[in-house]
């Protein structure tokens, strides 16, 4: 008796569930996978500037390659503009039949127009909305971003798709251009005072590159890195893991040669002092690999790979002085010495601490490099 009671119990129960009333399938979601945040003053009069926003929206079913007809396109860039992002985002609903998910957003590409008057107002809805999370990747671009989401990849359907693998391939290839950073990563920065490099995109008509830097100074486009630069930037943070270092000269027959040096790890580590009132910074960088080419002798003697270290030493540590050299004439200290200084030279640092562009212009850098060639290869 008690047993059917039950039953009967949990046959009403069921009556009471809602189930999945708003459910929308995958296949109808209009997924937003990248966004391009321009700047647009259409009233001279107005004082005001406008942002141009652009979304790549896109179905399941592209991202699968697998197309419902021929007619239909991959992707769809919708373009409004509007006073802030979230009214841009709000005027899609005029122009798209299907509230768009950002859950799925890679990568937000910021126009160099934007990052010039400060990027952070653009970014602030992002920082908020609980769609948006905060590994979204963090794109500068020289000239319009939203070019960059009308080129057309080669081997994927969805350039912004094609722009996000970038990035992460990028920085596990090569170190032509700095770390991935998000946009969580990117207010950790700006809020805590710091500045920082992003990645660089270049357009081109059906790719683009990704190399080199834009140096931010707080929220605002400073300047910009080029590939060799970021090289440098990434031995002074000692995240050049991956890449290569390239030294060209002249041979014995006048002709230039190469040698090339296949970087398999780097560490680098900073000490802070104080001096005559000015602080003291002592970069030490090692890095450690194989030698990839040598176009100047096959068959090398300890004495001559011991030079050959010594050679690539100079080299990086030429490139890492001039890099800081130019950041110390500009007064941006996009290294974090400024964090080093706070860390173990507090006192000093909490009495100058609002000085510090131009305590860094002026700081005696000590830079000492040493690479360590492991592998050379196999001859017969």
């Amino acid at each position: 008796m008690k047993r059917r009671l039950f039953l009967c119990m949990l046959i009403a129960s069921l009556l009471l569930l809602s189930g999945c009333w708003d459910r929308i399938e995958i296949q109808d979601r209009l997924l937003v996978m990248a966004v391009a945040i321009d700047k647009n003053q259409p009233d001279a009069e107005k004082k005001r500037n406008y942002y141009e926003f652009t979304a790549q929206l896109t179905e399941a079913r592209a991202l699968s390659s697998q197309q419902s007809s021929s007619n239909i396109a991959p992707v769809w860039n919708v373009t409004t503009t509007a006073p802030s992002i979230f009214e841009s985002i709000r005027l899609l609903a005029t122009r798209v039949a299907r509230p768009p998910y950002f859950d799925h957003l890679q990568v937000i590409i910021i126009g160099e127009d934007v990052a010039t008057d400060g990027i952070d107002d653009a970014l602030d809805l992002f920082y908020r909305d609980h769609e948006s999370r905060p590994k979204i990747k963090l794109v500068i671009a020289k000239g319009k971003a939203k070019d960059a989401l009308k080129v057309q990849p080669k081997l994927l359907a969805v350039s912004g798709q094609y722009i996000s693998k970038l990035t992460e391939e990028g920085e596990t290839k090569t170190a032509r251009q700095p770390r991935v950073t998000t946009i969580g990563q990117f207010a950790s920065h700006y809020h805590g005072g710091l500045h920082c490099v992003l990645p660089a995109i270049h357009l081109h008509r059906h790719e683009v590159k990704m190399a080199g830097g834009a140096i931010m100074k707080h929220d605002k486009l400073a300047g910009w890195l080029s590939d060799s630069e970021v090289k440098a930037l990434r031995w002074i943070k000692g995240t050049f893991n991956a890449g290569d270092e390239v030294i060209a000269k002249e041979g014995g027959d006048d002709q230039e040669k190469v040698m090339t040096f296949e970087v398999r790890g780097a560490k680098a580590s900073v000490e802070t002092g104080i001096r005559d009132g000015k602080p003291v910074i002592a970069l030490r960088i090692r890095g450690e690999g194989s030698l990839a080419e040598d176009g100047f002798n096959h068959h090398p003697t300890l004495a001559l790979w011991k030079k050959r270290e010594e050679e690539f030493s100079r080299t990086i540590k030429k490139s890492v002085e001039k890099l800081i050299a130019r950041m110390q004439k500009e007064q941006i200290d996009i290294f974090g010495f400024g964090e080093e200084m706070r860390r173990h030279q507090y006192p000093y640092w909490k009495k100058y601490k609002e000085e510090w562009d131009e305590l860094f212009q002026r700081a005696d850098v000590q830079v000492d490099v040493k690479i360590y060639i492991r592998r050379i290869g196999q001859f017969s």
